[in-house]
């Protein structure tokens, strides 16, 4: 995902764009939370139990 964040090679749809737009978030914003965020905790899917 980095490298793809880096070199503008991904797509952002719709329905993303709407989202971030209702959370009061820009594109630059998302692209330095994946350059510079990690993992801190796993969540489950609470219907069936699995990985999401």
């Amino acid at each position: 995902m980095q490298d793809k964040i880096r070199t503008r090679q991904y797509v952002m749809t719709l329905h993303a764009e709407e989202e971030m737009t209702d959370d009061h978030l820009s594109i630059f914003d998302i692209e330095r939370a994946i350059l510079t965020g990690s993992v801190f905790e796993r969540q489950t899917d609470h219907v069936s139990g699995e990985w999401k």
